[in-house]
C-alpha cells in the first residue's frame, strides 16, 4: 500500500479482540508473515521496532495474505503511531483496550486493511476530489532533474502535492557547482505572484538547533522544551525580523525537516468559531498567543458525533493541530476540573514533610528546593521541584529552571525524575523522560 510511506516515524500497534485487545507494538515480520511483537506498556521511543514508512512494500504483502487467510480478520485491529507517543505508552494500553468506547480517539490511528491503499490518508481524512492545482501546472522537468517523477509519488502524496501541502520526505538529487548528491527533503507547492504554482524545497537537518539563535533570539528553556514535545514554542517569542526590530512571533519546528518556522502575530487570523463551537474570547487570545487549548463538544461530520480537542497554532500548516491524548469522551472533564486535580500537593514527597508554605508555593506553579528526599533506589538527593500540571505529576531539576542560563549552562545534568542521576547529559536543564539514555541528542 503506497500511502504507507506517508506514516513518517511512526509504528505500527495491533490488538486482537480473542486476548482482550491488549495493545502490543509490532518489531518485525517474519519470512513466514508473523508478526514480533512486544507489549505497547512496556514500549520506548528508543526500542526498535518495525517503522510504517520503512516498510511499505512488507506491510501491503502481510495485509493481502491476512484478508485471504484469516477466517475472521476484523478481529485484528491496526493502528499507527507517531514514535514520540511512545514515551506515554502505558497512558495509551486501557484507551487501546476499549475501541468501542473510544471510537473518536482511534480513529485518527486507525488503519483500515480492508480499503484501498487510494482510499487513505495520514489524516484519516477522504482524499479532496478536486485540487488547488492540476497536474499540467507542475514543472515535472524540474522534479524529474531531481529524481522526483508522478509514479514514484503515491495517490495520497500526488494529492497533497497538487493542494498545496508538505510532501512526505523524498530522497532527492541536486547539483551544487557541478557536484551531484543526495539529499533527503520535502517538497511543495507555492503560489507565486502570478498566481502559478512553484517549487519550494527544504532539505531535512539530522538534528533541530535548538541551542542556536533563532533570527537573533536566544530560545529560552521552556520554549525549546515545548519545541521538542509538541512542536510548537507554546508562546510568543519576539524575533528579529528586522534590523534592531523585534516582533511577537509564533515559532513552530518541521518535525520532517528539524528546520524551525516563524510567524508574526499580526498575521493570524484565528476563527471565531471551529467545527461548530463558537470560541470564547479567552479562547481565541490564548490560541494567538500559541497556547495549547482545550475545545470541548466540536462536531465530526464523518462520525456524526462529538469530540473533545486541544487545539494549537502550528504555524508550518498554517492553522490548527489537534491533540487527543488524555481526553476520553466517556469520562471527560472540564478544563477546571482538570486544574483542580493537578493542583493537589501531597503532605509528604519522596520521605520529605512538606510545610503549608511549600505546598502553597508548589500549588501556585513555583519552584521549590527541596534537600533530603529519597529516590527509589534509597538514595538521598536534593533537587529544584515543580508541579507539571499537564501530567499531573512533579518535575525535578538539578538547576532552577526560573532563572536564566547562559547556553553553556544549559547542557549541565538535569536530576532524573526518581532522583538518580543520568549517564549523560542532556542538551539542557528539562526534567529528564524515561526515554533518556546515553548518547541522546535534542
Amino acid at each position: 500500500m503506497d500511502n504507507f510511506k506517508d506514516f513518517k516515524n511512526e509504528a505500527l500497534i495491533v490488538t486482537n479482540a480473542s486476548d482482550g485487545n491488549t495493545p502490543h507494538i509490532v518489531q518485525d515480520i517474519g519470512p513466514d508473515g508473523a508478526l514480533r511483537t512486544k507489549p505497547l506498556a512496556q514500549a520506548k521511543p528508543s526500542d526498535s521496532f518495525l517503522r510504517i514508512d520503512r516498510n511499505e512494500s512488507v506491510l501491503g504483502t502481510f495485509f493481502s495474505n491476512m484478508n485471504r487467510q484469516y477466517d475472521r480478520p476484523s478481529d485484528f485491529r491496526f493502528y499507527h503511531l507517531p514514535v514520540e507517543m511512545l514515551s506515554t505508552a502505558k497512558d495509551l494500553v486501557e484507551i487501546f483496550k476499549f475501541p468501542k468506547e473510544n471510537e473518536q480517539l482511534l480513529s485518527s490511528y486507525a488503519i483500515d486493511i480492508r480499503q484501498p491503499a487510494q482510499e487513505q490518508s495520514i489524516t484519516g481524512d477522504t482524499p479532496q476530489q478536486t485540487t488547488r492545482w492540476g497536474v499540467d501546472e507542475v514543472d515535472w522537468q524540474q522534479l524529474a532533474r531531481m529524481g522526483v517523477t508522478p509514479e514514484s509519488l503515491s495517490e495520497t502524496g500526488m494529492q497533497r502535492l497538487l493542494n498545496g501541502h508538505e510532501s512526505a520526505v523524498l530522497d532527492i538529487r541536486i547539483s551544487f557547482e557541478g557536484i551531484d548528491f543526495e539529499t533527503p527533503a520535502c517538497i511543495r507547492l507555492v503560489e507565486s505572484a502570478g498566481g502559478k504554482p512553484v517549487l519550494n524545497v527544504e532539505c531535512c537537518k539530522r538534528y533541530p538547533e535548538l541551542d542556536r539563535p533563532y533570527m537573533g533570539t536566544e530560545l529560552s528553556p521552556e520554549v525549546k522544551e515545548n519545541l521538542s514535545k509538541s512542536n510548537n514554542a507554546g508562546c510568543v517569542v519576539k524575533l528579529e525580523l528586522a534590523e534592531r526590530v523585534r516582533e511577537p512571533c509564533l515559532l513552530s519546528l518541521n518535525p520532517k525537516t528539524n528546520r524551525l518556522h516563524h510567524v508574526p502575530v499580526s498575521e493570524i487570523t484565528i476563527p471565531q468559531e471551529v467545527n461548530r463551537v463558537r470560541l470564547s474570547d479567552d479562547q481565541i487570545t490564548r490560541l494567538a498567543q500559541g497556547e495549547s487549548v482545550l475545545v470541548e463538544n466540536m462536531w465530526s461530520e464523518k462520525k456524526q458525533g462529538c469530540y473533545d480537542a486541544r487545539l494549537q497554532y502550528n504555524v508550518c500548516k498554517g492553522g490548527f493541530t489537534y491533540d487527543f491524548r488524555g481526553l476520553n469522551r466517556k469520562q471527560a472533564q472540564s478544563e477546571t476540573q482538570i486544574r483542580s486535580r493537578e493542583l493537589v500537593i501531597p503532605q509528604v514527597l519522596k520521605g520529605v514533610g512538606l510545610t503549608p508554605e511549600v505546598r502553597k508555593k508548589l500549588a501556585a506553579g513555583k519552584t521549590v528546593h527541596i534537600k533530603n528526599m529519597t529516590d527509589n533506589e534509597g538514595n538521598l538527593f536534593s533537587a529544584f521541584v515543580r508541579v507539571n500540571h499537564e501530567r499531573a505529576k512533579f518535575d525535578f531539576f538539578k538547576w532552577n529552571p526560573d532563572k536564566s542560563k547562559k547556553q553553556g549552562q544549559s547542557q549541565q545534568a538535569a536530576v532524573r525524575q526518581d532522583g538518580t542521576k543520568p549517564e549523560n547529559t542532556v542538551s539542557r536543564n528539562r526534567p529528564v523522560q524515561k526515554t533518556d539514555k546515553k548518547g541522546v541528542s535534542i
